[in-house]
């Protein structure tokens, strides 16, 4: 089934992938976009986030607890709960991981493990309300971190990463055959699940801030260094120049978009794909130019109204610019300054985290919610004022 090798190594996966159901398939056959690329209305997508599970604070937890959530936690989630409160606070979309970052799916997935309980067929149950009720459907894998795997296969994560990874046990080299397992599972999903947008979030090399760290000498690493910088991997970092550094970066991750982009345009040509670095700075040299930045569908800034400005200056005309209108960062996102990115043609994302066995967001979220809802119903109004033309 793989058709992309990056580092000499083959999984044959094809034999696992499980065939459609006929109901999920005939809702499938009717799945074309709503909102195409070339669309000028806004999307908007807020999501209760799968990927995490937040305490708020208590006597036990003063400082309350986030931890990167587990298959048992969304056990009783009701998919047409999800599917309702979501649509009432103003989504135009329908989200919901495929795989959540720590490493289990929210499908009947054979290439790793299943959330359990009703959480084993959320996302099939809400890709039939979807597409009944004719919204476009947008989905989520983690490409560079998998808890699960980083357990079994430590020998893949890059040196040094794990203190950065947020508690999903390091951060995965792209050189490495995680990256063919991440292609088999985006071939297994696609396959009975053609979204409209796919979600590849955490394309980084080794740390959230993928420009700063270092190539780390490691066994997965000795041939594409001397394929790509033309010797032999030495034995320390310190013993790599900046350009190499940075050239060798850049290239493994094209193979690994490339592989990634091959995978999904295989799997369901009409699907699109985004990548959330996240940037964190506008104009990185590991960025400039890149392939990523060049060919995908959307760009993504998180949080960084910095970022957004520089998104949409490099854009191509038909890429697609999404942003947060609270951002995650303190001081980084003024929730005032979304009717500037709408009128520039900006799309809209948002999360909050639930406390398991709830998806409903903790009660620090109240206020950012208000915020965001109240600019939905904004965004809603203007896109009803201007259905087919310019936002200005």
């Amino acid at each position: 089934m793989m058709s992309v090798s990056l580092c000499g190594i083959r999984f044959c996966w094809g034999s696992l992938v499980v065939a459609a159901s006929a109901f999920v398939a005939a809702h499938a056959a009717a799945g074309e976009p709503k909102l195409p690329s070339d669309d000028p209305r806004a999307i908007r997508l807020f999501n209760c986030d799968f990927n995490w599970a937040r305490w708020p604070p208590s006597e036990t937890l003063p400082d309350g607890n986030v931890r990167p959530s587990q298959p048992e936690d969304w056990a009783e989630v009701d998919a047409q709960k999800y599917f309702d409160w979501h649509r009432e606070f103003g989504n135009n979309v329908v989200y919901c991981q495929a795989y959540c970052s720590s490493g289990f799916a929210l499908y009947p997935s054979t290439l790793g493990p299943v959330g359990k309980g009703k959480a084993a067929r959320l996302f099939p149950e809400l890709y039939a309300l979807a597409r009944e009720a004719k919204m476009p459907v947008w989905s989520y894998f983690c490409v560079s971190a998998d808890l699960f795997q980083s357990r079994e296969h430590p020998e893949w994560l890059v040196p040094g990463s794990v203190p950065e990874s947020c508690g999903h046990g390091g951060f995965f080299g792209p050189e490495t055959p995680h990256t063919e397992l991440v292609c088999a599972r985006l071939r297994e999903f696609l396959k009975d699940y053609p979204v409209d947008w796919l979600l590849l979030d955490w394309f980084v090399y080794g740390s959230l801030k993928p420009d700063e760290p270092l190539v780390q000498p490691a066994e997965f690493v000795k041939q594409p260094f001397q394929e790509i910088i033309g010797r032999p991997m030495p034995a320390t970092a310190a013993d790599i120049t900046p350009a190499e550094h940075l050239k060798y970066k850049r290239v493994v991750l094209e193979r690994q978009f490339r592989a990634l982009q091959q995978a999904v345009r295989q799997s369901s040509p009409h699907t699109k794909i985004i990548f959330n670095v996240p940037f964190h700075k506008p104009d990185e040299a590991l960025w400039r130019d890149h392939p990523m930045l060049a060919e995908s569908d959307g760009l993504f800034a998180e949080s960084s109204d910095e970022v957004v400005g520089w998104l949409l200056r490099v854009r191509k005309p038909e890429q697609r610019v999404m942003t947060t209108i609270i951002g995650r960062g303190k001081g980084v996102t003024d929730p005032g300054s979304w009717r500037k990115w709408y009128d520039q043609g900006c799309d809209f994302f948002g999360y909050a985290w639930g406390t398991p066995p709830s998806f409903l967001p903790t009660a620090m979220y109240d206020e950012e919610l208000k915020v965001v809802k109240a600019a939905f119903a904004e965004v809603e109004k203007l896109d009803a004022a201007h259905p087919t033309g310019s936002r200005q």
